[in-house]
């Protein structure tokens, strides 16, 4: 046995550019930094192919294996293409160090057991999946839907440029929000129930709404739009520094 390599992967004009994530199975964890490359290190060990396999190169449905350690990559444009080829009953773990300013976009089906964790990204974050989503440290906007995960989420500070969007089915959604943050938040849950510690006295249910929860408030005077919605899990959004 043999631990693998890390594959690096060279991005130009990180701030112009976009990772683009799909079909992952198992944990992943993705971290930014200040640095001009994407380096993908995968958590286990890799072993030889069955010796029946010598002289033979692995077969997947989905693409090739240009990297060695069950991924495909491909560039286009400004677009960076990351597909994982192995099978979703083998679940592997990757560590991905990505340039800070570089955006993400993130699929996945529900047949991946996908738990995505994230920290100190600072463009725009579009990640769609069936699993848990927690991201600290980000700065947004960030376009989020789950069907049966929790979604965590702290922010460093917020890109107030674009809307946000947080979706969950059955899942909770638990964020943190700079205390000062000028945003128009619209919540609702509809069989859970929602939780802060901002002062909501002077929220304005919506009359048109059929049982659940749903408000809309003007935070700090109003400003970003925040959308903030699940079906069947509680929301809790607290008060950061």
């Amino acid at each position: 046995m043999i631990l693998a390599q890390d594959y690096r992967i060279p991005v130009e004009n990180a701030n112009e550019a976009t990772l683009q994530l799909s079909d992952f199975s198992g944990k992943m964890t993705i971290v930014g930094y200040s640095g001009n490359e994407i380096i993908v290190s995968p958590a286990e060990k890799v072993g030889p192919p069955p010796e029946r396999a010598k002289g033979l190169k692995p077969v997947f449905s989905n693409g090739t294996d240009n990297t060695g350690i069950g991924l495909n990559v491909e560039k286009e444009g400004n677009r960076v293409m990351v597909s994982y080829l192995l099978p979703f009953t083998q679940q592997k773990e990757f560590t991905l160090q990505v340039p800070e300013n570089m955006a993400l976009s993130i699929s996945s089906g529900c047949e991946n057991n996908n738990d995505l964790y994230i920290s100190k990204m600072k463009d725009e974050i579009e990640i769609q999946t069936c699993h848990s989503i927690n991201l600290q440290q980000v700065t947004g906007p960030l376009v989020l839907t789950t069907i049966a995960g929790n979604i965590d989420i702290s922010f460093s500070t917020l890109n107030t440029q674009k809307p946000f969007a947080i979706n969950s089915v059955s899942g909770e959604i638990d964020i943190t929000l700079p205390s000062k943050l000028a945003a128009d938040v619209e919540m609702g849950t509809v069989t859970g129930s929602m939780y802060s510690d901002f002062d909501f006295s002077n929220t304005r249910k919506d009359l048109n709404q059929v049982g659940g929860n749903h408000l809309n408030y003007k935070m700090n005077g109003g400003g970003t739009r925040i959308s903030i919605v699940t079906v069947s899990g509680n929301i809790y959004l607290r008060k950061g520094a």
